[in-house]
C-alpha cells in the first residue's frame, strides 16, 4: 500500500516524531471533544448562558488563528521542539484552571489556551506530515485518523466518569503528560519543519493563487463545522429534549466512531481518487445528513444522521490540504494563514450559535450552520473547476 510505504520509507527519526505527531492528534481529540461533552455540566454548575458558552468556544478558535499566524515567527526564534512542546501542553493547563474556578473570565482564558494549543498542534502536525511524505493526502488523512480516535474516546470517558465532569479532565490531563513525556525525545530538524530563516524574508506568494483561497473556504466551512457540532451537540440533543444526556454521550460517541471510519476510508480512497472527486461526495453528504440529524424528532434518524455526519466530513480536511497544490511545502507560512482565515469564520460561527440559542433555542441556533452549507457547495463547485482546469 502506498501510506504504509510513505511511512516505513523514513528514517527512524522521522517515524517517531510522525508517531508522536499521531499522539499529538490523539490528545487533542481526547480534550476538545470533553469540553463539549462536558459543557453541559459545566453551564449548569458555573450558572453560565448560552452566550457564554458561545463565548468560551470563540475563545478557543481565536487562539486556534492567533498561533496560525505566530507559531512559524515563535519556532524561529525559540527552535521548533521548543516551541512545540511548550504550546503543546497548554491545552491541559486550560482544563486544571477550568476544573478550579467558574468564573466567566477564568472560563474565556481557559478556553483560549486550549486553542493556542490547538492551533500549534495542528500547524506543526500537518506541516511535518506534508513535509516529510511529500503531500501525501493519505498520510494527511491517516494522522487526521488519530484525532478521530481520540475524539472516539473522549464520551466514553465522560460515560465512565458519570456525574463527575472533573474526573474525565484529569484523564485528560494525564493524557497530555504522557505526551509531553514522549514528545521530549523527538527531533525536528529544517527538513521536518520549514522555517524562514532569521534575517530573511516570509514568502506570502501565496496569496496570489485562486486554489489558496477555494481551500480556505473549505477549510472554514470544515473547521466550523465541526468545531460547532464538537462543542454543541451533546448541548443540542440534551437541552431541545431529543434524549437524555447518556444517549447524548452515545450519539457523540457514535459521531467520532463515524469520524475515524471516515478518515481511514479517506486514506483508502486518497490513493485512488482525486481530490476534486472526493470532496463534492463530502459536502453533499454533510449536507444530506445534516438535515436529517436537525429535523428528526426520534433517535433511529437522529443516530443515522448524526453517524451520517461524521462519516462524511471526516476526510474534508486532510483531501482539501492534499489538493492545495503543494502550497504548504512551497511557503512556510501557508499552513499558518490555512489555520488563520478558516478560524475567523470558526470563532464568529461559535458566537453567533450561542447568541441565537440564548434568543430562539439550541436547534434554532443550530440553523446557522446552513449558512456554512452553503459557502461549502459554492467553494466546492470552484474547486472542482479549479482542478478541472
Amino acid at each position: 500500500m502506498e501510506r504504509t510505504t510513505a511511512l516505513q520509507s523514513m528514517s527512524k527519526g522521522h517515524r517517531y516524531l510522525m508517531y508522536d505527531i499521531f499522539i499529538a492528534y490523539m490528545a487533542m481529540g481526547i480534550y476538545l471533544t470533553l469540553i463539549g461533552s462536558a459543557l453541559p455540566a459545566i453551564k449548569e454548575e458555573y450558572q453560565i448562558s448560552y452566550q457564554i458558552g458561545g463565548m468560551m468556544m470563540s475563545a478557543q478558535q481565536i487562539g486556534y488563528l492567533v498561533m496560525g499566524i505566530f507559531v512559524s515567527m515563535i519556532a524561529r526564534r525559540l527552535g521548533a521542539k521548543t516551541t512545540y512542546l511548550f504550546f503543546g501542553i497548554l491545552a491541559f493547563v486550560g482544563l486544571a484552571l477550568m476544573m478550579a474556578n467558574g468564573n466567566p473570565i477564568v472560563l474565556l482564558f481557559s478556553m483560549l489556551l486550549t486553542g493556542i494549543c490547538k492551533g500549534s498542534t495542528a500547524n506543526f502536525g500537518n506541516q511535518i506530515t506534508s513535509t516529510l511524505s511529500n503531500n501525501d493526502a493519505s498520510l494527511l488523512n491517516l494522522a487526521q485518523a488519530f484525532f478521530a480516535i481520540g475524539t472516539c474516546m473522549a464520551p466514553l470517558i465522560v460515560v465512565l466518569c458519570g456525574a463527575s465532569w472533573r474526573t474525565s479532565f484529569a484523564i485528560a490531563i494525564a493524557v497530555g503528560i504522557i505526551m509531553l513525556l514522549h514528545g521530549a525525545k523527538v527531533n525536528i530538524g529544517p527538513e521536518a519543519f520549514v522555517q524562514e530563516t532569521g534575517s530573511g524574508k516570509m514568502d506570502f506568494g501565496f496569496f496570489q493563487k485562486p486554489i489558496f483561497w477555494i481551500c480556505c473556504l473549505l477549510l472554514m466551512c470544515y473547521l466550523a463545522f465541526e468545531a460547532s457540532v464538537m462543542g454543541w451537540l451533546v448541548t443540542f440533543f440534551v437541552d431541545s429534549g431529543a434524549t437524555t444526556e447518556t444517549i447524548a454521550q452515545l450519539l457523540a460517541t457514535a459521531l467520532w466512531f463515524a469520524v475515524l471510519i471516515g478518515r481511514l476510508a479517506s486514506t483508502w480512497f486518497a490513493i485512488r481518487f482525486r481530490p476534486q472527486q472526493m470532496i463534492p461526495v463530502m459536502t453533499l453528504g454533510v449536507t444530506v445528513c445534516f438535515t436529517v440529524m436537525l429535523f428528526s424528532h426520534t433517535l433511529f434518524p437522529m443516530a443515522v444522521g448524526t453517524f451520517g455526519v461524521g462519516l462524511f466530513m471526516a476526510g474534508m480536511y486532510g483531501t482539501t490540504l492534499g489538493g492545495s497544490d503543494n502550497l504548504i511545502g512551497q511557503y512556510p507560512m501557508c499552513m499558518g494563514m490555512f489555520i488563520v482565515i478558516p478560524g475567523i469564520g470558526a470563532a464568529a460561527t461559535q458566537s453567533a450559535i450561542g447568541t441565537l440559542a440564548d434568543q430562539i433555542g439550541i436547534r434554532g441556533g443550530m440553523y446557522f450552520l446552513y449558512v456554512l452549507l452553503v459557502i461549502l457547495v459554492v467553494s466546492t463547485l470552484l474547486f472542482v473547476r479549479h482542478q478541472k482546469k
